[in-house]
């Protein structure tokens, strides 16, 4: 897990430190590969794992699919996995249940059909997941 300081950021700063982190991925005056290759220098390995997983979790999580078995393919532990479907169920994951919808029409969906080696049209990661 990435050191985080434990002194805390007084929160103007805060609020300043995640408007310049939110522009830099949304700035039109910035390319996609610009974007890439920032995220690359700046997340490590550990960080860039945790929010993809985190994401593709949400997004299954979002589509039906049980905690145990989005934690079995994506390998998290049973604990991270109930916590994320009690915060989509509480409705903490509104906005990133929209950005998962609207990525399942692209880059989202092409993973997680790579994932569970779904046909490329077709079953969905809900039907694949169905108790027979």
């Amino acid at each position: 897990m990435p050191h985080v300081s434990p002194r805390p950021v007084k929160e103007k700063v805060r609020k300043q430190l995640y408007a310049l982190l939110f522009e830099s991925l949304t700035s039109k005056n910035v390319t996609k590969k610009q974007q890439r290759l920032a995220f690359q220098e700046l997340l490590t390995p550990t960080e860039k794992m945790m929010l993809s997983k985190r994401l593709v979790a949400i997004s299954l999580l979002s589509q039906g699919i049980s905690s145990y078995k989005v934690g079995r393919v994506l390998q998290l532990s049973n604990t991270t996995t109930i916590k994320l479907q009690e915060k989509l169920e509480r409705g903490s994951f509104k906005n990133t249940t929209v950005l998962c919808k609207i990525l399942r029409k692209g880059p989202l969906q092409h993973y997680i059909e790579g994932l569970f080696k779904l046909p490329r049209y077709g079953t969905s990661p809900s039907q694949l997941f169905k108790e027979k």
